[in-house]
């Protein structure tokens, strides 16, 4: 059995698309995203949460026959505005990592709203305490940066931590490392691929939704369509080539030069 997660960022009506502060390239609309669920839905995908993904790893839980995990990184307010929402309706549950030093500022889910999600069946995670890449930290900084967010999490949520994402999907062994000795038992990363019960649990594979959004080739990765899985691959191939050749701050730099509002 092999299952693919999907990874969310911020989520836009129609009319805000053009106004939002959010990266653009990474942003989607409600009825983008509706659509996608609807779809889902009426192929019969399930949704499971990385703690229900990581129990069946272990041999202690079972998934359903047509799994599908959704992620959503950052905390961005339209994640309870409009994401929450869409998911109840469609009787549809999320992974919500959040980086606990943005949480309650402008644009982002408070407190309060995240203890929402935790009582709608949502699962939280920790996508770091101030949202620096990882790998860009000395490994005591990065063990600091995540027990800090874990904590707070579960101090305000009265729930379990146990998962991360990495910030800005970067990372590497020592990460992974990390992310260990912090107490977490998952780490998603921005790999492309599909997760299985051999995948490492520090290395779990996520789809990155990005701009231009197509319905068709995400429904079909998640259906398991190989043409799909290699057309991310290739453009997650050329970005990482970039990020590597240019740095994280050059990088970013040039794609906000070519994607507006990035």
């Amino acid at each position: 059995m092999r299952v693919v997660a999907l990874t969310f960022h911020d989520v836009v009506d129609e009319q805000t698309n053009g106004l939002a502060h959010s990266d653009a390239f990474y942003r989607m609309t409600v009825g983008e995203l509706e659509s996608l669920l609807a779809q889902l839905r009426k192929r019969s995908f399930q949704t499971i949460s990385s703690r229900e993904f990581r129990g069946w790893q272990q041999g202690t839980g079972t998934l359903p026959e047509r799994a599908v995990a959704l992620t959503f990184d950052d905390g961005h307010a339209s994640h309870f505005e409009f994401v929450a929402p869409l998911l109840v309706r469609y009787r549809f549950t999320g992974t919500f990592f959040v980086t606990t030093k943005h949480i309650g500022q402008p644009g982002y889910m408070t407190w309060e709203q995240l203890r929402t999600l935790v009582f709608l069946g949502m699962e939280i995670g920790s996508h770091g305490a101030t949202h620096r890449p990882l790998t860009t930290l000395t490994p005591s900084e990065q063990v600091q940066e995540l027990v800090e967010s874990r904590q707070a999490l579960m101090q305000q949520l009265g729930a379990p931590v146990q998962a991360v994402a990495a910030p800005g999907g970067f990372w590497n062994r020592t990460v992974a490392a990390a992310a260990a000795q912090a107490g977490y038992e998952a780490l998603w990363v921005s790999t492309i691929g599909t997760n299985g019960k051999e995948t490492s649990p520090f290395a779990l594979r996520r789809v990155v939704v990005r701009q231009p959004v197509s319905i068709e080739r995400i429904v079909g990765m998640v259906d398991g369509w190989t043409l799909a899985f290699w057309w991310a691959a290739r453009q997650q191939g050329v970005i990482r080539l970039l990020k590597r050749i240019l740095g994280v701050y050059w990088y970013e730099q040039l794609k906000r030069r070519l994607v507006p509002n990035a």
